[in-house]
């Protein structure tokens, strides 16, 4: 006899994107026991379109709606909101936990001003993303050099900066604009200092697993590279001194044109990249050259002080 099963209807079931660790975690800081929301993976759940201009994976709906992985990579204690990437979360040393315990009321005010009371027990919102990149970049200082903080608070910055312009959109009376500002320029700084700090082999890049910037990307340093080309163009327009734009950019030039050395495409790098940083390249160059008019003319003594002369 054969049976015949009807399948069962899930059209009523939500969709799960997420869940909850089993195990409880254990706060290394202030000792409180959590549970981690963490993303499911495959049967189509992510739905990838293009990268932006600042190496941001773009995500599209699928049957699961819109889901964004950025929520999620940063463990947040939900007592005392000390929070860094989830590898690194357990990995902060006893020497610095007491630091990072004077600093509580420090971040939970931070977090207050911003949003109010933001719970990281429940799933999370973009406003729960957007916090836990903020924290992470303040809990990276309690961290040792060899877990590479600095350039760990340059991807942190940059991905605050992407969910707090996100905030811009979805609240434009709120001017989380100027917030997602100031991470842009935070992630700048950081990515410069990484750079110097490596230089001098003070600060090495070993302990990243990723350079992303995304979740799903890792272009490595040669993104370092163009983040701060792109960065420093970006905001160039907050620096209202001509002769220092032009140095800043020309110092971008320099840094970017690291990627072509004999100006062949190298197989072991992504084409997209390569053709966005010629792109750059090619944009800061042409900034450069009218700065460069700009300062001459400004030089140039007036009809009037010539007759004088």
């Amino acid at each position: 006899m054969v049976r015949h099963y009807k399948p069962k209807d899930t059209s009523d079931k939500p969709l799960k994107t997420t869940f909850f660790t089993k195990n409880d975690i254990e706060c290394p800081v202030c000792g409180n026991l959590f549970k981690r929301e963490e993303m499911f993976t495959g049967r189509g759940r992510l739905v990838a379109g293009n990268v932006s201009e600042e190496l941001r994976r773009i995500w599209m709906p699928g049957k699961w709606g819109l889901i964004n992985p950025l929520l999620y990579p940063i463990t947040v204690c939900p007592k005392c909101y000390f929070a860094v990437m989830s590898e690194d979360f357990l990995r902060i040393k006893a020497a610095k936990i007491e630091m990072a315990k004077s600093e509580t009321e420090r971040r939970q005010a931070t977090i207050k001003k911003l949003f109010g009371f933001l719970d990281f027990t429940m799933n999370r919102q973009i406003e729960h993303g957007a916090a836990s990149y903020l924290l992470a970049v303040q809990s990276y200082n309690y961290m040792d050099r060899y877990i590479s903080p600095t350039i760990k608070k340059a991807i942190c910055s940059l991905r605050s900066a992407w969910l707090f312009s996100d905030m811009e959109n979805e609240y434009p009376d709120k001017e989380f604009g100027n917030v997602a500002l100031l991470f842009y320029r935070k992630a700048l700084g950081f990515y410069h200092d990484a750079l110097n700090r490596s230089s001098r082999a003070e600060e090495s890049f070993d302990g990243v697993k990723s350079f992303g910037p995304d979740t799903d990307t890792n272009f490595g340093y040669d993104g370092v590279l163009y983040l701060i080309g792109y960065l420093t163009l970006k905001l160039g327009y907050l620096t209202s001194d001509i002769a220092k734009r032009k140095n800043d950019y020309e110092s971008a030039k320099r840094y970017i044109s690291k990627m072509f050395g004999s100006g062949k495409y190298d197989k072991n790098k992504p084409s997209l990249l390569l053709d966005m940083t010629r792109d750059l390249y090619d944009e800061l160059g042409e900034k450069i050259e009218e700065f460069e008019s700009q300062m001459t003319v400004s030089s140039e003594p007036s009809n009037e002080q010539a007759s004088k002369t």
